[in-house]
């Protein structure tokens, strides 16, 4: 599981990504081989322009919880994105 922490202004977030998508995605290596050597992430508010930017962020989301300063967190996706818990 790889964890990014993300913050701009009154916004903040987790990406919580497990290892195989990252591996699916040739994002991590395998033994040394593959894989990249950084990250581009896209929180929801960021408004990427490119098509490439888009389709990342797309499936990016997935995987991101966000951390409200004033309203309580979605304990349920919490659980499901650090995996203790299944969707239903």
């Amino acid at each position: 599981m790889y964890v990014i922490s993300m913050r701009l202004g009154g916004h903040f977030g987790q990406f919580v990504f497990p290892n195989h998508v990252l591996l699916q995605r040739d994002i991590v290596s395998v033994q040394g081989k593959g894989g990249k050597r950084a990250i581009r992430v896209y929180p929801p508010w960021d408004n990427p322009t490119s098509k490439q930017a888009l389709k990342t962020q797309q499936w990016q989301l997935e995987y991101f919880i966000d951390i409200p300063f004033t309203e309580p967190l979605n304990c349920d996706q919490a659980r499901v994105l650090y995996g203790t818990q299944q969707l239903k």
